[in-house]
């Protein structure tokens, strides 16, 4: 049976999968559960919030677990103008973005391309820059699984937009319909050690405005996750 990955920064964003799993104790001094979905064996991690938590959980993971198959990142996000979301709407990613990477001057940001600064994949003539794409394979159980779910590319942010101005910049600048503080961290590690990634995210909140509805895009991305056991 092979073994999923899943992951989620805080609790109220795995409320279904913990109530469902059993508690597992730690990894990576992460707590974690475990159980099983659509025939296969899961690992339920809580990261924590933001990029360096997301990255050390999920490298401890998939050093404990060499045995991982596919790795998920939920949880709740923001929606940018113009992506059609609503709260309580799940999202799945094309592409997850490292959006602050890059070189800022007065007139904005130059990506990680742009300078020509890589992350990985130099040596191989395919050099991975701030956009990570997510695997068409697991995409595609995702879409099965949740008929019409929005597509789009998710932006990994350390600096939450604060205004629905800044929104707008970031949205802009990479063509991006939802913003979160994991997503792009939790791809980057699961590429260097070639696991395939997806992440769904649910709306708490239009991008810039911070009065948050965790509970409703928390579910929201809980709720197309699981339905990947209902098409199996």
């Amino acid at each position: 049976m092979s073994l999923w990955l899943v992951t989620a920064a805080m609790s109220p964003e795995a409320k279904r999968l913990t109530a469902r799993f059993k508690p597992g104790g730690e990894v990576g001094r992460r707590p974690c559960w475990r159980g099983e979905l659509a025939g296969r064996e899961v690992l339920l991690v809580l990261t924590g919030i933001g990029q360096v938590n997301a990255a050390q959980a999920v490298t401890a993971a998939l050093e404990a677990q060499p045995g991982v198959s596919a790795v998920f990142n939920l949880g709740c996000a923001g929606a940018y103008a113009g992506s059609g979301l609503q709260i309580g709407q799940a999202a799945l990613a094309t592409e997850v973005v490292l959006a602050d990477m890059g070189v800022q001057n007065s007139e904005g940001l130059q990506g990680l391309d742009e300078v020509d600064i890589a992350l990985a994949g130099r040596s191989s003539g395919w050099p991975l820059y701030n956009r990570i794409p997510c695997d068409p394979g697991l995409n595609e159980l995702v879409m099965r699984a949740n008929p019409g779910i929005t597509l789009g590319a998710f932006a990994t942010v350390g600096r939450i937009s604060g205004d629905a101005a800044t929104a707008q910049v970031v949205a802009g600048r990479w063509g991006a319909i939802m913003e979160d503080m994991e997503s792009a961290a939790v791809g980057l590690v699961a590429r260097w050690y070639a696991k395939p990634f997806a992440a769904i995210r649910g709306v708490s909140n239009p991008a810039g405005l911070r009065e948050l509805d965790v509970a409703a895009g928390a579910d929201a991305a809980e709720r197309a996750f699981l339905a990947l056991e209902e098409r199996s």
